[in-house]
């Protein structure tokens, strides 16, 4: 059961990982066709290069972090948090499981939880 829903834990954390960055591409696509016609609308040509270091302006900058990164570092958070709740649960079971061997008489099927 721990397997299944550890499994189902690391579905989850893919899943809103690839789901973020579909809707990124999504909103990158529709950003640059209404920029690219604004652009054709105002008459303005694309940027060009400075010839101080042969890069256009935007390339220049630096990129901050946008809110689809943070919502994949959240996810990864909250799945390195499962991960841990996880291990947790296993440590406890291999505990109570020896704890069971070393309890019972010599003989005796210990394995009846597991």
């Amino acid at each position: 059961m721990l397997k299944l829903l550890e499994t189902l834990k690391d579905s989850a954390e893919s899943t809103f990982d690839s789901a973020a960055s579909r809707v990124e591409n999504v909103h990158r696509l529709i950003s640059g066709y209404v920029g690219g016609q604004t652009r054709r609308l105002r008459g303005a040509r694309r940027p060009q290069a400075d010839p101080r270091d042969g890069q256009s302006p935007r390339s220049s900058q630096p990129r901050d972090a946008s809110i689809y990164d943070v919502i994949r570092g959240v996810n990864r958070e909250i799945g390195e948090f499962g991960t841990d709740v996880f291990e947790i649960i296993d440590d406890a079971r291999t505990r109570r499981a020896i704890e069971k061997r070393g309890a019972t008489k010599p003989g005796e099927d210990s394995e009846r939880d597991s």
